[in-house]
């Protein structure tokens, strides 16, 4: 994540390979349980495998893929459990759908904090400004100069404090990125 530019979609892949992987295994754990309750045998397990159209391996995957991303998401109609294992494992299936969807959103809901906090933050350096040029009674030209200035800063992504940035860094890697920055090579 600290080594891309874009972390946003990094954490936002991140999400959705976990959630695939989730899902993946659910439909595994589906299929192992209607193989040894009986394919066919209720209508919440998988169907007959001796029927064609359900006998051949990319249907089995497919097939529980979907039944098993249903259930996690509960935005389908699933055939009812039957058997008190079954009620089980779709009670704990929905547990599981709760918890991936509390996940989701408040992942969402962290990174869109953390985009508004940079703006946030530049607003804040505004708002400072702005009042301190009506407390100075600076002219409506001049302050109107000012925030064009800072809305020149926010969009060319030029709101980041290069002293506060480097402080942390050694002396020597602050003079090699001096360097890099100042000096044409």
């Amino acid at each position: 994540e600290t080594r891309t530019s874009y972390p946003n979609i990094f954490r936002i892949s991140n999400l959705v390979l976990y959630i695939l992987v989730i899902i993946h295994w659910n439909a595994c754990i589906y299929y192992a349980i209607s193989k040894s309750i009986g394919f066919g045998v209720d209508t919440w397990v998988y169907p007959n495998i001796t029927d064609p159209q359900y006998g051949y391996l990319a249907r089995e995957y497919i097939y529980c893929l979907y039944w098993s991303t249903l259930t996690l998401t509960t935005i389908g109609e699933t055939p009812p459990p039957v058997k008190d294992e079954e009620y089980l494992f779709v009670i704990f299936d929905f547990l599981i759908g709760v918890l991936i969807f509390a996940t989701i959103v408040g992942n969402v809901g962290s990174m869109i904090s953390n985009m508004n906090a940079t703006r946030a933050e530049f607003q804040a350096k505004i708002d400072a400004v702005k009042h301190y040029m009506q407390f100075r009674k600076v002219s409506k030209e001049m302050e109107a100069k000012v925030i064009r200035w800072f809305d020149y800063l926010w969009t060319n992504k030029k709101t980041v404090d290069e002293k506060e940035v480097l402080k942390n860094l050694p002396a020597k890697l602050r003079a090699e990125i001096a360097i890099n920055v100042h000096l044409s090579t």
